[in-house]
Parts: structure tokens; C-alpha cells; sequence
């Protein structure tokens, strides 16, 4: 019988996050915000709800999260002036200074994780954990998956 991939991944995502939560406490983000700040700082201007396709969340927890991070004076709506319904998200001064700080201590952990591996190692994990992303994608828009 083959290992399971989806129990590593798992247990992997578990550690991860309780691993994370210590790297971006300091700067004032829960482990649940941290994808939606990430995201909105690398493609400011998104609806909430292109925000919760990006980062593969239901709508509820993007409101959530993006009424925390308003709060936290991490983003602003403003009205689509292409559409009055929609309210774009962009990141504040605030928050475009915090995520260099914050990309450097999660690029810090990601080098703490990895150092041990080569370049080939790296790009191979990397490249098969996407493609079983990818494949998940794929299935969760069939239906009847």
C-alpha cells in the first residue's frame, strides 16, 4: 500500500501553521489573515470575492478576515467606479510597510525549512505539491467530484 500524500500534506499544513503563527504575531496577523494580506499584497485592488477564489476560501471567512484587517488598518474598500456593487480591497501605507518586514521573516522560516535541500530537491517538491494543487482545482469546479 502506497503512503498517503493528502496525510502528509496534512500534518505538514498543521505544522506549518502553528510554526507561522509565531513568525507573524509580531506583526499584528492572525494565521487566518496571513493568506488574504498576502495575496492582496501581491494583486492590491481585488473584490472580496476575487480575494476568496485566490485564496480558495468560502465567502464568510473572507469577510471576516477582511473586516479584521480593516480594523487592523491593513486595508481599505473603496466603491468600483466601474461597478457601484463592488468594493475593491488595497492595502494601506500601513500595510505595504509591514509586508516587507513580514515577507522577510516568512522568507527566513522558508530558508530555516529548506536549507537542508538542494536546488533540484526544492524545484521538485515544489513543482508536485503545485501540480496536486492544480489537480485539486481542477476537481473541486467539476461537478459531482
Amino acid at each position: 500500500m502506497k503512503k498517503s500524500i493528502g496525510r502528509i500534506v496534512m500534518l505538514l499544513s498543521r505544522s506549518i501553521c502553528n510554526d507561522v503563527r509565531y513568525v507573524i504575531e509580531p506583526f499584528g496577523l492572525t494565521v487566518g489573515e496571513e493568506s488574504y494580506f498576502i495575496a492582496l499584497a501581491h494583486e492590491d485592488g481585488l473584490t472580496q470575492d476575487e480575494l476568496s477564489s485566490r485564496v480558495n476560501v468560502d465567502k464568510s471567512a473572507t469577510a471576516r478576515a477582511v473586516k479584521s484587517l480593516e480594523a487592523k488598518g491593513y486595508i481599505e474598500r473603496e466603491i468600483d467606479p466601474f461597478d457601484r456593487r463592488n468594493k475593491k480591497l488595497y492595502f494601506t501605507e500601513k500595510a505595504k510597510k509591514v509586508y516587507i518586514s513580514l515577507s522577510e521573516a516568512l522568507g527566513k522560516y522558508n530558508q530555516q525549512l529548506t536549507n537542508e535541500w538542494t536546488d533540484e530537491q526544492y524545484n521538485l517538491i515544489y513543482e508536485s505539491l503545485e501540480m496536486l494543487q492544480l489537480k485539486l482545482e481542477i476537481r473541486k469546479n467539476k461537478p459531482n467530484h
